[in-house]
């Protein structure tokens, strides 16, 4: 069961946030109109609750992984590892807060505040960026010390990597590289459920990619 419970976790995260991305549509870029958020505000209020909870459940989901996955950590690269994943579940909180507060009463909302909001929830995918390469760098070296599968990897080193270039959505403007935009939600937002998902699927796995092939695990050990 213990094996078992961050593969489960896993795959509730990959569908809870894969169903959060896509229930509702991105908010106006940040050159559009304060009147163009309250319209998309209005329109959407109830899915954008939704989200919310989507969101909140598959952060509780997230946390099982992450847990897992720290155990297999030591030394520097566990505590950067911890320190990201902080980040990356407070990030996601206080996203949600702005989100779903501003849908609770979008009526009642001045245009000019709402474009303001709006822009601060909006550089959640832009600073989470960074979060994310805490993360993703320290499973990559454990996977070449053998803590983690090798596919494993390569796949937190594409991650990192991408992360980073994403960091230009940070002074971005309008268009592909925009803060909240196509970058960050549809290029980032994918590769970030992927890569949780295969790191819950193989944090509890037998430890077997600790100890090279023909290595004995009590080499260099006095015998009894």
């Amino acid at each position: 069961m213990t094996r078992r419970l961050p593969q489960l976790a896993a795959i509730a995260f990959a569908v809870l946030f894969a169903c959060a991305l896509v229930i509702t549509p991105p908010s106006p870029g940040i050159d559009q109109s304060g009147e163009s958020i309250v319209a998309h505000l209005t329109e959407h209020a109830t899915a954008l609750r939704v989200q919310a909870l989507l969101a909140a459940l598959g952060t509780l989901a997230l946390v099982v992984v992450l847990g897992f996955a720290r155990t297999r950590l030591d030394g520097a690269a566990g505590y950067v590892f911890t320190i990201g994943s902080a980040v990356v579940v407070t990030e996601t909180a206080i996203e949600m807060w702005f989100i779903s507060g501003l849908a609770l009463h979008p009526d009642k909302l001045d245009p000019g505040a709402g474009r303001v909001l709006v822009d601060i929830a909006s550089m959640w995918g832009p600073m989470l960026t960074v979060a994310d390469v805490m993360v993703a760098v320290p499973v990559a070296l454990a996977a070449a010390n053998r803590r983690f599968p090798r596919w494993l990897g390569v796949l937190a080193a594409i991650f990192a990597v991408e992360q980073l270039v994403e960091t230009v959505t940070i002074v971005g403007g309008p268009g592909f590289i925009a803060p909240g935009g196509v970058m960050n939600l549809y290029v980032g937002g994918p590769l970030f459920i992927v890569f949780f998902l295969a790191l819950g699927l193989t944090a509890a796995e037998p430890d077997h990619f600790s100890t090279p092939k023909n290595e004995s695990p009590s080499s260099g050990a006095p015998s009894i």
